[in-house]
């Protein structure tokens, strides 16, 4: 039993080691975390072979043999002085070795060329490039270009590479938390308060970025993507999604019928004629309650186009048509009633 014991806890040990694969990181940032992690694994590993050797050493020299008492000594002071000093000089200089990688990871650029402002909310991301203006006609407010998820469809966020990038990360609802794991680093998003950091990545990619503060229902899927290419990708891809952006909602063979499924609406964007009525078809795919409400303008603080009777939340499955009147040329705001949060988007009402 005693030599099963021993194999057993060998196979478990080589199990558990292999497990720990080492991660590459892809930001500066990362790489001195990395490092850091490295030394202080190190340290440890080194303090707890020894620790362990002097318990089986005390344990099988000085192992009872009689029942005399052995001799008897007490106070040494070299002995004293050594485990007070090597300690105090590990435990400065770890300190010291964080000190440098906090300042080096909490540092800022003077003037970064991209800032993204990320926002969370129940239950996905939004991503808004800061300057980056989308081209829209004189009489609309201008606004910035925005990447906003759903649960069936996570935002790709693309960046740069080579150069530092500015984030700022916000909570819409309740506290969520941006985590890209090949980025080794970490930051919450409050309501109410911006966390704002720098971060330079260094190879081209697709990463995987999720929430990793419990947030509710949907917290898993609270997921999104990190594209990093060059500066000539990237500014070929802002400049197509400014123009996306631009031209209202991209291509849809059916621009006026949406879909909810998994507290999601499947479209963040609709599309109806100018100056005549038309209708909207929604299909509310799932036994919770949904509804879409209307409103004249970019957000829920316009009035809404419809009565409240005319748009009560309902669950599924089941389908309702909403007959919109005759609309000016615009933008015009949309969302559920329920969860407003996860479940919006915008009317464009155009002559085309």
């Amino acid at each position: 039993m005693r030599r099963a014991r021993l194999i057993g806890t060998v196979v478990v040990a080589v199990l558990v080691l292999a497990g720990c694969g080492s991660l590459t990181p892809v930001t500066e940032q990362g790489r001195d975390i990395h490092n850091l992690y490295n030394v202080l694994f190190v340290v440890a590993a080194v303090i707890f072979v020894l620790v362990e050797a002097a318990i089986m050493f005390a344990v099988l020299r000085y192992r009872r043999r009689s029942d005399m008492l052995p001799p008897q000594f007490h106070g040494n002071n070299l002995l004293e002085i050594v485990w007070t000093v090597v300690p105090l000089l590990i435990v400065a200089t770890l300190f010291v070795l964080t000190w440098g990688v906090l300042a080096r990871v909490d540092a800022r650029a003077d003037n970064p060329r991209v800032t993204v402002n990320v926002v969370g909310f129940q239950w996905q991301w939004q991503f808004t490039y800061q300057g980056e203006r989308v081209p829209l006609p004189a009489d609309q407010k201008p606004q910035d270009l925005t990447i906003k998820g759903t649960i069936s469809k996570p935002p790709v966020m693309w960046l740069p590479v080579g150069e530092p990038i500015r984030f700022t990360t916000e909570a819409q609802d309740v506290i969520h938390s941006f985590y890209v794991r090949a980025f080794l680093f970490k930051r919450d998003a409050f309501p109410g308060h911006l966390n704002t950091f720098d971060l330079t990545i260094t190879t081209p990619g697709d990463y995987g970025g999720q929430c990793t503060e419990y947030c509710g229902l949907a917290h898993q899927a609270m997921r999104f993507t990190v594209r990093a290419v060059s500066r000539p990708e990237f500014e070929a891809w802002l400049a197509g999604a400014k123009k996306q952006a631009a031209s209202g909602c991209p291509a849809d063979p059916d621009p006026r019928a949406i879909a909810a499924k998994d507290i999601s609406f499947n479209k963040d964007c609709l599309a109806g004629p100018l100056n005549r009525p038309f209708q909207i078809s929604f299909d509310n795919q799932e036994a919770v309650y949904h509804n879409v409400v209307f409103f004249r303008g970019k957000d829920a603080d316009a009035p809404p186009i419809l009565p409240a009777g005319e748009t009560p939340l309902f669950p599924g499955p089941r389908t309702v048509a909403y007959r919109l009147p005759a609309l000016k040329a615009g933008s015009y705001f949309f969302h559920c009633q329920a969860h407003p949060g996860a479940m919006q988007g915008q009317l464009v009402v155009r002559s085309r």
